[in-house]
């Protein structure tokens, strides 16, 4: 039968190797420090890269959501221009065709002294010579 041995005291446990310093910590602080303003205190690291990637998300997703308003009201404002400018343009072809009419053109042509001719139309023969 076995017989339980503890090991020796002497063997060390291999440890997990410690986690590196953030990146971005690493890189925010060559130019600030970090640990003076927030009272000499350890800065919890751990999560800094999980939340500025994260905040980096939101804020693109807030840039989109802007861009994509804008985009609605410019599409709504030339919508409306359009409609406009196919109204004005469906009045003045409107007027055009109406001012075309015989009814709408004798009066203003009499006015310059321009009648309407009551004779029928007569064809013209010429003959020709071979």
């Amino acid at each position: 039968m076995a017989i339980n041995v503890l090991k020796a005291q002497n063997q060390k446990r291999t440890a997990r190797p410690a986690r590196s310093k953030s990146r971005v910590l690493t890189w925010l602080g060559q130019w600030f420090h970090i640990e003076k303003w927030i009272g000499g205190r350890e800065f919890p690291v751990r999560y800094l890269d999980g939340t500025l990637y994260l905040l980096l998300l939101g804020l693109i997703v807030i840039f989109f959501r802007i861009n994509a308003e804008r985009q609605m009201r410019q599409l709504r404002k030339a919508t409306e221009e359009v409609n406009n400018y196919r109204a004005a343009y469906t009045i003045l072809k409107a007027n055009y065709m109406k001012m075309g009419k015989q009814s709408e053109l004798a009066p203003k042509v009499a006015k310059m002294g321009l009648s309407e001719s009551r004779k029928t139309p007569q064809r013209i023969q010429v003959k020709r010579e071979n």
